[in-house]
């Protein structure tokens, strides 16, 4: 079984179970969204075109990728039950390095980072297992770009909904600039003012270059007008300035599912808002920001996620996982202060809101990988701590080992480059000796 050489069988199965996992996943997900646009108080021709859109296209398509999923995830199991032998070859990351270094010279079981299964990294050979079994789904398609869950910055919020490029859905989109390109762009700065509108509405699915599938369903909308600029000084100093003033509508509804990990998640809002920001870079890297937000209406949210965290080069280097769930109603003034060492070794913001209406919501959150290990707590969680508002705490291993190292040479490198040292000494003692390690 050529086609399987490498996989490991206990992965392949668990996956298998993943793939019944998310296939119910959509199936709960799509009903509970027909259920929603059955409810909805909408009525006249849209309404109508909507619900025949969802009801004669978009659900059947959904249902009919789950059965899709369940099937293939069935055939998973059944290769794996055929399968006696299995590779567990390391493809090189840097989770693969940190998590081996620390079973096999410390004891099996002690590593932070989750063991292989559902929701996490998978092997080489899994995965050449998973892209004979579910081609371009599990494989990017050959697409090329960084990884993608949905909740990251491609998925707005309340105030965030213009200028984004992902839409919603596929089914209707498009984008107005009534003042595009910078008014003055030179050297020593530019100064771009900007107004128009956006939305989109459907459903949408897209496949990062790891295999992870991210679904969108709903429908947003937005104007805006706004101001941004940007004065540069010497050594990279600089400061930024922004303001914007805008209004949106949005109700949607989305998750993630790969070989990385999950996401999942669902908002909707409709308000007024405005902003102003100023930021400025200092030396060696340096910066402090604060940002004043307004915002008048009514939303809700709820999102959750667990996934691996991958560097610029792709490697899987930690873990992230965290959740945040509100609802609001009223008016808001929020502070946001953030700031960065000298170097980018260390980073902190901390939100602080003065609200006027009803609300409650809750956050919080964790990474640890090479690039950062961070915590954030937000909400009521904030509050129980004895927190003055929503607060992000982080530090940056490879910022630091790349301040003392020449050219780019980082954390990820050192590891990767000791844990092959490492493992080919092991090895090497390991053919000479009576005792393995």
């Amino acid at each position: 079984m050529s086609g399987f050489l490498g996989g490991d069988t206990d992965q392949m199965r668990q996956h298998g179970a993943a793939c019944a996992q998310g296939a119910q996943c959509i199936v709960d997900t799509t009903e509970a969204v027909s259920a929603f646009v059955d409810s909805v108080p909408w009525l006249g021709p849209d309404a109508i075109a909507f619900r025949a859109l969802w009801h004669g296209t978009i659900k059947p398509g959904m249902l009919a990728k789950a059965d899709d999923i369940r099937a293939k995830g069935d055939e998973i199991t059944q290769h794996a039950d055929e399968q006696d032998q299995t590779s567990s070859s390391s493809d090189g990351s840097v989770l693969d390095q940190i998590r081996d270094f620390i079973d096999r010279y410390f004891g099996p079981g002690l590593s932070p980072f989750p063991p292989g299964g559902v929701g996490s990294p998978l092997t080489p050979g899994v995965i050449d297992a998973l892209r004979q079994g579910l081609g371009d789904w599990f494989t990017g398609g050959g697409e090329k770009g960084p990884q993608e869950f949905y909740g990251d910055s491609g998925f707005g919020s309340k105030g965030q909904m213009y200028g984004q490029d992902r839409p919603v859905g596929d089914q209707l989109h498009g984008r107005g600039d009534l003042l595009p390109g910078r008014e003055i762009d030179e050297d020593f700065g530019f100064l771009d003012v900007h107004a128009g509108a956006n939305g989109s509405a459907g459903a949408s699915a897209t496949t990062d270059p790891y295999g992870n599938m991210t679904g969108t369903v709903g429908a947003r909308g937005s104007v805006e007008v706004g101001l941004d600029e940007r004065l540069n000084g010497p050594f990279g100093m600089g400061v930024d300035a922004s303001g914007r003033l805008g209004a949106e509508g949005y109700a949607e509804a989305g998750g993630t599912i790969g070989p990385d990990g999950f996401s999942a998640g669902g908002r909707a809002g409709i308000g007024a808002y405005g902003e102003t920001s100023v930021k400025g870079d200092g030396l060696l890297g340096s910066s402090s920001a604060v940002t004043v937000t307004g915002y008048a209406g009514a939303e809700a949210h709820a999102n959750g996620y667990s996934h691996a965290t991958r560097n610029d080069d792709g490697q899987i280097n930690g873990w992230s996982t965290g959740f945040d769930a509100g609802a609001f109603a009223g008016a808001q003034v929020t502070e946001k202060f953030e700031a960065t060492s000298p170097g980018g070794w260390f980073s902190g913001s901390t939100s602080i809101s003065e609200k006027a209406g009803a609300g409650a919501s809750i956050a919080a959150g964790q990474t640890i990988s090479t690039d950062e290990i961070s915590i954030s707590v937000g909400g009521s969680l904030a509050a129980e701590l004895g927190l003055g508002g929503s607060t992000e705490i982080a530090l940056h291993p490879n910022a630091i080992v790349d301040t003392f190292t020449p050219g780019d040479y980082n954390l990820d490198d050192a590891i990767c480059d000791g844990g092959s040292a490492l493992h080919s000494a092991g090895d090497w003692v390991n053919d000479r000796m009576p005792w393995n390690w």
